[in-house]
């Protein structure tokens, strides 16, 4: 079942934002409300991806140092091949994250090979500024993603970082039949 007193159905932050429980196996199979789960407007296509369900301990490492955290979480997660209805605008503005992801990396590698073969402090500025920006891109862009953590239940999981339409779409879609 999905919602408790633990888990309530839907939950809200002052940020904007809201968690909602879902069961796994809709996550797997698409089978959503037809609201963008970022933005909160009517969406009917469905994007892959990959959910992590991170214990709550690893999600602490974020706070103190954000490295461990990354390494930390591919080898403690969960993986949820889940089907998201997503919006087409927030879908371009993630890749375009990725774009600038890659290009931050291409600036420290050419930092790097430039302090390496002579450029000195430039070459070292470069590298510092490509993977701070890296990193900085690589975080954001985790923050405008859906997130998941686990509940005591194995077959639902807490969906944390959507638009509270989406959210009150899914609560409704799993109310009992009246």
């Amino acid at each position: 079942m999905c919602g408790s007193a633990t888990h309530p159905l839907v939950s809200r932050s002052l940020r904007g934002v809201a968690e909602a429980t879902a069961r796994v196996e809709d996550l797997e199979d698409g089978n959503l409300p037809a609201v963008c789960a970022k933005t909160g407007v009517p969406c009917e296509s469905l994007v892959k991806d990959t959910l992590r369900v991170v214990p709550r301990w690893v999600s602490a490492l974020a706070i103190l140092l954000i490295v461990p955290y990354y390494l930390a979480r591919p080898y403690t997660a969960r993986r949820i091949e889940a089907k998201l209805p997503i919006a087409p605008a927030r879908l371009d503005r993630i890749r375009r994250m990725v774009k600038l992801a890659w290009a931050a990396l291409a600036l420290a590698a050419a930092g790097f090979m430039a302090a390496l073969f002579g450029a000195g402090a430039v070459g070292g500025a470069a590298l510092l500024v490509g993977l701070v920006a890296y990193v900085v891109i690589i975080y954001s862009g985790d923050r405008m993603w859906v997130g998941a953590r686990p509940t005591k239940d194995d077959g639902v999981v807490v969906l944390t970082r959507v638009d509270p339409a989406f959210a009150d779409a899914l609560a409704a879609q799993y109310e009992p039949a009246r």
